[in-house]
């Protein structure tokens, strides 16, 4: 067994309470746009008029919440993040990146037990 340095074991009876108490300010971290917590899953939503202020728009607000996480010892995890952009026209798709790394794009995902596409169907 190895010492714990930051952190909770997983597995403590305590370990969801303070989980949810350390993230409680992570909304915080991106003024002016939404982020939806539900246990350990993040959503950020964000609007715009234009791809190109949408693009802008999500990736400066990735960039102040990857630096949060940074700050808390946490991290983001690429390999399960992905956006969606819903849009009433064709569109280009936006290049999301955090830490130069670009995230996926994808017609459909599941947020909260639902699967929701692109077309909002």
């Amino acid at each position: 067994m190895l010492p714990v340095s930051c952190g909770v074991p997983q597995g403590s009876v305590l370990g969801p309470l303070l989980f949810l108490l350390y993230i409680n300010d992570l909304p915080n971290s991106v003024l002016g746009e939404k982020i939806k917590l539900c246990a350990d899953d993040t959503n950020l939503f964000v609007c715009a008029k234009t791809i190109t202020e949408l693009e802008s728009k999500a990736n400066f607000y990735l960039l102040h919440l990857d630096n949060w996480l940074k700050a808390n010892k946490l991290h983001l995890n690429i390999d399960k993040t992905c956006y969606s952009v819903f849009s009433p026209n064709k569109i280009s798709v936006p290049t999301i990146k955090v830490n130069d790394i670009k995230i996926k794009c994808v017609k459909e995902c599941k947020y909260l037990g639902i699967i929701i596409d692109d077309k909002l169907k």
